[in-house]
């Protein structure tokens, strides 16, 4: 069906509310201010009182969350009382979860029917959240190099999806794409870049292939410079057919990246 003009004028605008929405769900403080919140509204000291980061940080986390639709404040005298907003959530569920699960269903309901002529009933996607924080002895501008463009180079070939992979790189811009090489036109994208914010942090949205899906996946990679070292966090959220193993996926995070990355840096 074609939209109308009216609905196009405002899909861009939707999809824009959309990105502020995963910007503001990257961060592990703003998820558990939501979790809190999803059990009842609490007033502003209540929030700051379940963190060990001073009450200024958390009302910048406040900000953003409101900023994304995400929370409504109400104010009752000297108290700000902050209210969950769950309709952000639906639109995302709407806009990513919904077509993918029925699209899993009905191929894995296929392929049952053609191996063993039977009915397979429906799976329900779930959400895996995983997370990593690695200590790198390097200056965060020299990681952020060689995490971009010095990919290939430490990227653990026992993560290649096909013995024709020639490398890995990162396309190091908005909507660039971190894919395998296989030459000749061919290869594999792992995924796209939907928030930029160089030289500390970027969020990528993939599609996951065989052997590490059928999957989508959200990626949020940040540094931190701590003294003459970074702290590399990733935060990890994939919507899945099938549940993993949450730790046998933190390990692999791991060897990707503290195996890889840290050990490639620091060594040169």
């Amino acid at each position: 069906m074609k939209l109308s003009r009216t609905a196009q004028r405002r899909e861009p605008a939707r999809q824009d509310q959309l990105i502020t929405v995963w910007a503001a769900l990257a961060d592990p403080t703003r998820r558990r201010i939501l979790d809190l919140l999803r059990e009842r509204p609490r007033t502003t000291g209540e929030l700051a009182d379940e963190f060990p980061t001073s009450r200024f940080a958390v009302m910048k986390h406040l900000n953003v969350l409101e900023s994304a639709g995400l929370i409504v404040i109400r104010r009752e005298g000297r108290e700000r009382w902050n209210h969950l907003n769950a309709v952000p959530l639906q639109m995302l569920y709407d806009r990513w979860v919904r077509p993918y699960q029925a699209m899993w269903a009905e191929r894995m309901t296929n392929l049952k029917d053609r191996l063993e002529g039977e009915t397979m009933e429906t799976r329900t996607v779930t959400l895996e959240q995983v997370e990593l924080q690695i200590k790198i002895a390097a200056p965060a501008a020299r990681v952020w190099k060689a995490l971009l463009e010095e990919t290939t180079f430490w990227w653990s070939k026992d993560f290649y999806t096909s013995d024709k992979t020639r490398g890995v790189y990162f396309e190091a811009k908005l909507g660039g794409k971190l894919y395998e090489d296989y030459g000749n036109g061919a290869g594999a994208v792992w995924y796209e870049i939907f928030a930029f914010n160089p030289p500390h942090s970027l969020d990528l949205k993939g599609n996951l292939a065989v052997p590490y899906g059928p999957a989508f996946s959200l990626l949020h990679l940040e540094l931190k410079a701590e003294g003459n070292g970074t702290l590399f966090r990733l935060s990890d959220s994939t919507f899945s057919a099938s549940k993993d193993d949450a730790q046998t996926k933190v390990d692999g995070w791991r060897q990707l990246f503290e195996d890889g990355l840290k050990q490639y840096v620091e060594s040169r």
